[in-house]
């Protein structure tokens, strides 16, 4: 299963819905990617309440998304009337449903929250619709560091479902990633840079600790 009901249901009740671009995909995407010195053809997997799509615009880029919620996308295209046809409801653990190659596939914590078979597929699949020396920026994929990662029920060796305390209470699958398993998922792509970030809480909850990587990974020739 890719896209879960848990997610429409999340937007539906006014949660997660971000729409400030976030800094770290900002820093990312204009350090390896380059949007001023050509027009990008992007794609965006999950892209939630829209937070990336003011950015991507101003750049000039030509972006494309998929997103599998039909209440969230509704909105943003009443917002961004011009991306009617560039915003489709789908699944893109099953489909890349662009007939268009892009130069960039962003990715923040979307990916994530699949299982490993799901999140493998996914991956391929971009493959084939990248440029050569295309990149896939993913940003805030969960790491086994993070204080969840332990939390809810077993789905695979990486992935849980049905937490239900802590910062990733009732969002569905969340995947726990680790530097070995990234590097096994991206095998056919070049890693240029990952990160471990690590974010310990002093206080108000000083056990709890937030974890995620970032990192560059670019379709070989």
């Amino acid at each position: 299963m890719g896209f879960s009901i848990e997610w429409e249901n999340i937007y539906k009740n006014q949660r997660h819905l971000s729409i400030w671009p976030w800094s770290d995909l900002i820093s990312y995407v204009m350090r390896y990617a380059n949007p001023s010195e050509k027009k990008l053809n992007v794609l965006e997997i999950g892209c939630g309440a829209g937070a990336n799509i003011p950015f991507f615009l101003q750049t000039g880029c030509n972006y494309y998304a998929i997103e599998g919620s039909q209440y969230i996308v509704k909105n943003i295209i009443k917002k961004y009337p011009e991306l009617t046809d560039k915003i489709i409801i789908s699944d893109f653990t099953k489909d890349i449903c662009f007939n268009i190659s892009f130069d960039l596939v962003i990715d923040r914590a979307s990916l994530t929250h699949n299982d490993t078979q799901a999140i493998k597929k996914t991956i391929q699949n971009l493959y084939t619709k990248l440029n050569i020396n295309g990149k896939y920026i993913g940003i805030d994929w969960f790491s086994k560091n993070h204080s969840d990662a332990l939390k809810g029920d077993y789905v695979d060796e990486f992935t849980r479902t049905n937490i239900s305390e802590g910062h990733l209470k009732g969002l569905g699958k969340v995947h726990f990633s680790d530097e070995y398993h990234i590097k096994e998922i991206f095998k056919d792509y070049e890693i240029l840079i990952m990160e471990e970030k690590i974010i310990k809480r002093i206080i108000l909850q000083s056990n709890y600790q937030f974890a995620s990587w970032n990192f560059v990974a670019q379709k070989k020739k």
